[in-house]
């Protein structure tokens, strides 16, 4: 194929034409356009330069802006246009947005870039000043912590960019930039508001200071209350310095909660405060003065390195459990008994009568046979025979009586007849015949409370007293019962008139008991009321505190769990004394048991008095609080030591102070406080409810538990003082008109001590002698012996009140000759009357002098400790250590369940209240430094007032304040020992202890705290 004639792969002409066409024309096009250059160009990449430069601009102005509010932050809005634009319940948030906004504002109008006469600039709306502009200013910002707030996420909104040439806009854009920055400002803040809202939370609402505190002065006041019981020299159980030391240590491991790690000068002070606190304890109180105090705990040079404290953890002591025991009622039972132990139910026989018509035997009546006469009268007679029927083989052996009876009626009927004036007699003759059983069975039926058992033998001499043991019971029950009923001639006739022919009789009678059978079954009891006294049961301490505590029910469940194994009836009763015996026992425990489920009724109303008293109505509060203090005193305190700091964010608090004291402080000590002006940290008010001996007590709670409004205070009580007064008189000397007045008071209380303690031993002779046939004179003899067993009035008082005066008197009367049964039954006697007399007040003493002569002692004795507090400190004296311990032997605390109920514990109650401030709080955490590069950021809160340049006009605007890192925490305490003197509470005279300040921490001359101030 030629190349002419072959067309494949060939393009036609035209549409190559048509292609050189178009492509001249574009390439005429392309040299026209460089002929004249177009202004979009310059104007779009001046713009994109004016963007990339926005960011490093903003994310400056948002580091200075984050700095600058973590420097003043806004807690507080003030009331000016500039403050009303932020929110009220996020003021710091909103002024770190304004700031933002006034810096990015600033910022901005700083960038610009310039491209072939083409100006970029870039800008945020315009601010005037106003609430409304301000809030738009503030809504243009979004900001939000990131990286576990080590960062800042941030948008600027409305972001501006235009490009000018020749004064007119060639183009603008409107952009929200959004960048990272590395400034923990809001995590500070947040922190910071957790660590102010954990101070200020109550005990109940969750973990924070309040319940912290409440740990903390549970366990101490647990251990110094049991310090005190076993003997310290300890007045003031629980003090204001206590709740110093406490407080500062709650702070510390609040500040670890929140912050992850404590101020490091805040825990070396309280390792040397907790030492300092332990010596004052043993001192009673401090002896170097505020001011020594003060330069101790807050003085850098004075503390020093840290201890090996490891803080302030007191741990609550190993205390013997609280217990009841049903001694009280053990012995009012046995008294009961004593009256008649009730035997006559074990030795009841039933004898069952039954007479029956065997077999009957009847002549015909006759008729009358006179015909035509008229019968006038009739009269029927019947005589009536009666004769033994001998016994045949069939006697039923275990019939008393099995007799029968031959029953015979002849009946007689006299007729008189009339006719004609004639009258006419007849007489006729019939006999009926009856033949009747008469059988009498005598059965043992015992009436009484032994279990159902056995009883052998039965009806013949032996048995466990080897008495007659119902021998002839059957014989004579079976007689009554004949003789009641006409006997058995008498039964036979009746049965056989009987149309039915049976007659059935019952009748209970009791056989004869030995003579010997009640003082065995009381010798036995005396036995069975030991066993019972000895059973006990632990009450919480927790319910005892809260006055939910029920010993009585407690102990009515245990002695009924245990009423089989002390009954202890044996498979079979060794006859019927043996029988009688058990039945006693059971009769004895169900009157315990009986008795202590009316005094278990008792207690609860009681209880609920005493809750009502104490705690205002807020039973459930009180007591849910009590529980939070024995839960956490002395466990495992998770923020006891700073966390490790595997954290991207570490933040550490700085507190000036670091640690919070009572007294006051001046710019010396504290470098925040002004110059020339003095501050309190911290305020506190300890109340101790219950103070010696009970006087001070509000009238309420003393009445609801000791039962009325009768001001007087138990024997017991009142011998305490009088040996408290005692032994510190013996130290004192007579030397100051302290001593003098102690004297007088003393002489006062020993003589109505005297008084009580005589009309106690006249009761005493009383209970031992009406009516039990001991002799008088002996009792008298008794008396006088047991005074040389307490020599001293104070402690025979004492005696009377705690019980052990009572064996002691038994003992006296045995070694008179008395026998050990009849010595006994007076010990039981002389205790149930000494707690009677107790429980009516009749042996008390009034509480005005008993309270008089313990503020006598605590005059008195705070000279002593002063006198001596030097030998004490170095350890040079053991003598002096004992001569402080007159007065911390007073009593105090409330007796739980007092006489006539078991005294199980004694309790008492402590209210705290603690205000305290931060003159400045810092918290710190790595952040940005001004120039970009690695720095520390602070947050600070110093109470002052915040104000910056938020419109841009060159005046500052005031946004408010920042206000003082401050807190309020309240809690209640309630420590119970075992019972007996000294009890628990504060005898030092200041039952109501409040600090230098109080109700206002901060600054002396402020007034701004008077809110919520416990009333007087």
């Amino acid at each position: 194929m030629s190349l002419h004639e072959d067309r494949r792969g060939r393009v036609p002409f035209a549409l190559v034409g048509v292609l050189l066409l178009v492509g001249a024309s574009v390439y005429a096009t392309g040299l026209a356009d460089r002929a004249e250059p177009s202004i979009e160009q310059p104007a779009t990449a001046a713009m994109d330069d004016v963007e990339r430069d926005t960011r490093p601009a903003l994310r400056a102005a948002v580091r200075d802006a984050a700095r600058e509010s973590a420097r003043e932050p806004v807690t507080e809005p003030a009331d000016t246009p500039a403050g009303q634009a932020l929110n009220t319940t996020s003021p710091f948030v909103d002024a770190l947005r304004l700031r933002i906004a006034a810096g990015a504002r600033q910022a901005l109008s700083e960038v610009s870039r310039e491209q072939d006469g083409v100006r970029a600039t870039a800008s945020l709306p315009l601010v005037n000043g106003s609430t409304a502009s301000l809030r738009r200013a503030k809504h243009g910002i979004q900001v939000r912590p990131v990286d576990d707030g080590a960062s800042m996420l941030v948008t600027v909104r409305n972001v501006t960019v235009r490009a000018r040439a020749d004064g007119r806009v060639l183009s603008q854009r409107r952009l929200n930039v959004t960048l990272t920055v590395d400034a923990p400002v809001l995590a500070l803040h947040q922190r910071t508001e957790q660590y102010e809202s954990r101070l200020n939370r109550g005990a109940l609402a969750g973990p924070g200071l309040s319940r912290g505190l409440t740990g903390r002065l549970t366990a101490l006041t647990m251990a110094r209350g049991y310090g005190r019981y076993a003997g310290a020299p300890i007045q003031n159980v629980l003090g204001n310095r206590h709740v110093e030391l406490s407080t500062n240590a709650a702070l510390l491991a609040q500040q670890r909660a929140a912050f992850g790690r404590a101020d490091p000068d805040g825990a070396r002070a309280v390792d040397v405060a907790t030492v300092r606190v332990g010596v004052l304890d043993v001192l009673g109180g401090r002896h170097d003065g505020a001011a020594g105090w003060t330069k101790t705990v807050l003085d850098p040079s004075a503390v020093g390195d840290r201890t090996e404290a490891d803080g302030f953890d007191p741990q609550p002591p190993d205390r013997p459990p609280i217990t009841a025991a049903p001694d009280a009622v053990a012995d009012e039972a046995y008294l009961d008994a004593t009256e008649g132990p009730g035997t006559a139910g074990s030795y009841r026989v039933r004898s069952h009568l039954r007479a029956t018509v065997v077999s009957r035997s009847s002549g015909t009546r006759p008729a009358p046979r006179l015909e035509n006469w008229t019968l006038l009268t009739e009269r029927i007679d019947q005589r009536t025979t009666v004769k033994v029927i001998e016994q045949d083989s069939n006697r039923a052996e275990s019939a008393a009586v099995d007799a029968r009876r031959k029953v015979i009626v002849r009946h007689t009927v006299e007729r008189t007849w009339y006719r004609n004036g004639s009258f006419q007699t007849t007489t006729t003759e019939w006999t009926e015949t009856a033949r009747v059983a008469v059988r009498v069975n005598v059965a043992y039926d015992p009436d009484d409370t032994a279990p159902d058992r056995p009883t052998e033998p039965l009806f013949e001499r032996g048995g466990a007293l080897d008495g007659p043991n119902l021998a002839s019971a059957r014989e004579r029950a079976a007689t009554e019962l004949l003789d009641a009923n006409g006997g058995v001639d008498g039964v036979a006739v009746a049965a056989a008139e009987r149309r039915d022919g049976a007659l059935t009789r019952e009748r209970t009678s009791v056989a004869a008991r030995p003579d010997g059978l009640d003082a065995w079954v009381l010798a036995d009891l005396r036995e069975l009321r030991a066993s019972v006294a000895n059973v006990s049961v632990t009450v919480p301490s927790r319910e005892v505190a809260a006055g939910e505590a029920n010993a009585p029910a407690l102990l009515a469940a245990a002695v009924r769990e245990r009423r089989a194994a002390l009954v202890d009836a044996p498979a079979t009763y060794d006859g019927a004394a043996d029988r009688a015996r058990v039945a006693a026992r059971a009769a004895y425990v169900d009157r315990v048991i009986a008795a202590l489920e009316s005094r278990a009724a008792d207690t609860r109303d009681r209880n609920g008095d005493y809750r009502t008293e104490l705690s205002g109505g807020a039973t459930g509060q009180l007591s849910r609080l009590i529980e939070l203090g024995r839960e956490t005193a002395g466990a495992d305190d998770p923020y006891q030591r700073d966390r490790e700091s595997g954290e991207e964010l570490v933040v550490t608090p700085d507190g000036s102070p670091a640690y919070l004291t009572l007294s006051s402080v001046g710019h010396q000590r504290v470098p925040t406080v002004a110059p020339g002006e003095s501050v309190h940290p911290l305020t506190a008010r300890t109340t101790n409810w219950v103070a010696m001996p009970y006087g001070d007590a509000a009238d309420g709670v003393a009445d609801a538990l000791l039962g009325g409004g009768k001001r007087r205070v138990s024997l017991e009580t009142a011998a305490a003082t009088l040996i408290a007064a005692n032994r510190t008189a013996a130290t004192a000397g007579t030397a100051n008109g302290s001593a003098a007045e102690l004297a007088a008071n003393r002489a006062e209380l020993t003589a109505a001590v005297r008084r009580s303690v005589r009309n106690a031993e006249r009761e005493v002779c009383a209970a031992v002698t009406d009516g039990t046939g001991n002799d008088r004179r002996t009792c008298r003899d008794a008396v006088v012996d047991v005074r040389s067993e307490w020599p001293t009035l104070g402690h025979r008082a004492q005696a009377m009140g705690n019980g052990s005066y009572a064996a002691a008197f038994g003992d006296a009367l045995a070694a008179r000759g008395v026998g050990a049964a009849a010595a006994d039954e007076a010990t039981v006697r002389v205790r149930v009357r000494l707690r009677e007399l107790d429980a009516k007040r009749e042996t008390g003493v009034p509480a005005a002098m008993t309270n008089q002569t313990a503020s006598a002692v605590q005059q008195v004795a705070r000279k002593v400790v002063k006198k001596q507090s030097k030998a004490v400190i170095r350890n040079e004296s053991e003598r002096a250590m004992r001569r402080l311990t007159g007065a911390s032997r007073l009593p105090a605390g409330v007796p739980v369940a007092p006489p006539p109920y078991p005294w199980i514990a004694s309790v008492n109650a402590w209210s705290v209240t603690v205000r305290g401030e931060y003159q400045r709080f810092v918290v710190r955490a790595r952040g940005p430094a001004p120039d970009g590069g690695g720095g520390v950021l602070r947050y600070v809160r110093d109470g002052s007032s915040v104000a910056f340049d938020a419109d841009g006009d060159g005046q500052a605007e005031r946004l408010g304040r920042n206000d003082h890192v401050s807190f309020e925490a309240s809690t209640t305490v309630v420590a119970v020992v075992p019972p007996g003197p000294p009890g628990i509470g504060d005898v030092d005279g200041n039952r109501d202890e409040r600090s230098p300040g109080w109700p206002c921490p901060g600054d002396e001359e402020t007034d701004r705290c008077t809110r919520g101030e416990q009333p007087e």
